[in-house]
């Protein structure tokens, strides 16, 4: 079937605007007639396009989605398009349960059911796993081992309305701390500070399981992984080094 750019347009949802641009860059070029040239789109640039969308509801850039439509077959795309499925799904479920939690809350407040602690917290908690797994699992079971991921995320499904928060509480303390730290380097009450707190921290979500080499591998981690470093210097540059700097020279103090 054939359509004129404005048709196209309609049926993606998109301007005809964005189509032409599309046009100029090289990302969904349409057929022209050799008589009048006249522009029309066929059943490849609607998948094209339906591509290209999805691939920018996943973050993608133009820039990187132009490249990668030169070099994908099709394994490549399904397998993508499989993966993508499953990162919704796993997002549909966590807003799912976020949702149950919110309609019990309004039916608490309005008087009609007593939600139990444990309950008020379950959505938040779920996404909170499952946000661990997708950014920690592999690196946490290669360095310490399946058992002891296990026991972290048993750790936090357990979790009581109080732990959880006192667990929240802990980590923005920290933040906190280690500003203080960066405009008072050599104060040594806020440097113990900053190593309790976050020794505090690392054994509530251990299960009350702390080890002393364990804490110094997992800050010099913060430093060496990105996805870890952007976690505490997203709050202020330097972060993530000063808290490997203090945990390390107070465990090696303390030896």
């Amino acid at each position: 079937m054939e359509y004129k750019i404005n048709e196209l347009a309609k049926i993606a949802g998109i301007s005809n605007r964005t189509l032409r641009y599309y046009d100029h860059i090289g990302l969904v070029q349409p057929h022209r007639r050799k008589d009048n040239r006249y522009r029309f789109y066929d059943s490849s640039h609607v998948n094209q396009l339906q591509h290209i969308l999805i691939l920018k509801e996943m973050g993608l850039e133009l820039s990187q989605i132009k490249e990668l439509l030169l070099e994908i077959n099709h394994e490549k795309r399904l397998q993508m398009m499989e993966n993508h499925l499953q990162t919704l799904e796993q997002k549909r479920n966590r807003i799912e349960s976020i949702m149950k939690t919110v309609q019990s809350t309004i039916q608490e407040l309005k008087g009609e059911i007593t939600m139990k602690d444990q309950d008020k917290f379950k959505g938040l908690k779920e996404q909170l796993i499952q946000e661990n797994d997708r950014l920690y699992q592999k690196e946490v079971v290669e360095r310490w081992g399946e058992s002891a991921y296990q026991q972290s995320k048993q750790t936090f499904q357990s979790f009581t309305k109080d732990q959880f928060d006192h667990f929240n509480q802990l980590a923005t303390n920290l933040i906190d701390s280690l500003k203080k730290v960066i405009t008072d380097p050599n104060n040594t009450l806020l440097r113990n500070q900053v190593y309790q707190i976050h020794k505090e921290w690392l054994t509530l979500a251990w299960g009350g399981n702390y080890q002393k080499e364990v804490h110094f591998d997992v800050v010099e981690m913060y430093v060496q992984d990105e996805r870890f470093k952007v976690y505490y210097d997203q709050h202020q540059d330097g972060l993530a080094a000063l808290l490997k700097e203090i945990v390390q020279e107070q465990l090696l103090t303390n030896r």
